[in-house]
């Protein structure tokens, strides 16, 4: 008897679960892509520069430009990353239930890198819109894309960094990702782990010799912004003249500071703005119209939304102290 209940419960503990046993939980992000693709599209444009100056006609696919859009609100209102449609005379969009249509481009802003197009369609419910100000280092966030065409590809990384400026970027600031996007990609979302759109994908930065680089996002912040301002009409942004930086701790020690806190100028173009308002080489912007500058990529939005040079305010550190520029009316020319 005990070696018959001794193999009766070895039998219990080895046996499998039963049917009606709940499944283990799953992990990954399917739910935030299910809540998040019928809000994004494919985009293939047609670029008749591209073909004109290829000598032969191969494939028809090699003059199209393809790339990634997503919803705004539920009335056909999308957007884009404005170097995905330049140039092309025709839009076709690819939705998530594979539906195909031709999109009009509204108005596209090539400074921001955002374009605003039509799609002759309406979504069931408005698209999810989240904050990019809430992300932090290390959060887990998504893409969504078309690399190489392969159509609603999805890629998951996190937060690198944020408020990322480049000085060939005078008016943006990004998010940093280490997600692996590809030709495609452009103009697709970034979502957070619930799925919710917290910015666009717009570039790869890739490192020497090709290695593996990092990825920028446009915040959705700024892209709701530009966006907003695209449908007014164009978008005519007066030329600072300058080329800025964040400060380097080299730098910092060299000016006597224990921050690196502000924006660098290390060039200043002849004739700009920027030579009439007395900024020099060297001077470390730290506010700009009354508002702290923190980095150069707080200077960069603040020139996203700069009008009217008449009465521009820099506060500069420079040889030591802080000083007051104040470009004044009669100084433009």
């Amino acid at each position: 008897m005990r070696r018959t209940a001794a193999l009766l419960l070895a039998a219990l503990l080895l046996a499998p679960a039963t049917a009606g046993a709940a499944p283990p939980a799953r992990s990954g992000f399917a739910e935030a892509l299910s809540r998040a693709a019928p809000a994004s599209f494919g985009i293939y444009g047609l670029d008749d520069r591209r073909q004109a100056a290829l000598p032969a006609a191969p494939s028809p696919s090699r003059f199209w430009h393809v790339g990634a859009g997503f919803f705004l609100d539920a009335q056909g209102l999308g957007v884009t990353a404005a170097h995905v449609v330049e140039g092309c005379r025709q839009v076709a969009v690819k939705l998530s239930d594979g539906r195909v249509m031709t999109a009009d481009v509204l108005a596209a802003d090539a400074e921001s890198d955002v374009a605003i197009i039509r799609l002759p369609t309406t979504l069931r419910a408005a698209p999810l819109l989240g904050r990019a100000a809430t992300l932090r280092p290390g959060d887990w966030v998504i893409a969504i894309g078309e690399p190489f065409g392969l159509g609603g590809s999805a890629v998951a990384g996190i937060v690198g960094g944020k408020n990322r400026h480049f000085a060939d970027d005078p008016v943006m600031s990004y998010i940093q990702t280490d997600l692996t996007m590809n030709p495609g990609n452009s103009g697709g979302p970034l979502l957070d782990a619930e799925g919710a759109i917290v910015g666009m994908n717009v570039r790869t930065v890739v490192g020497q010799a090709g290695t593996g680089g990092l990825s920028l996002s446009i915040p959705i912040e700024l892209v709701l912004q530009i966006a907003r301002e695209l449908q007014r009409g164009p978008i005519v942004r007066p030329d600072l003249g300058v080329d800025f930086h964040d400060l380097t701790p080299v730098e910092a020690l060299r000016l006597g500071r224990g921050m690196v806190n502000g924006a660098r100028i290390e060039a200043v173009r002849a004739g700009s703005v920027a030579e009439q308002a007395g900024l020099v080489v060297g001077d470390l912007v730290v506010g700009f119209n009354g508002r702290p500058v923190d980095s150069s990529a707080d200077l960069a939005v603040a020139l996203l939304t700069w009008r009217e040079p008449r009465g521009t305010r820099f506060t500069v550190f420079r040889d030591g102290g802080f000083r007051e520029l104040v470009l004044r009316a009669d100084a433009l020319h």
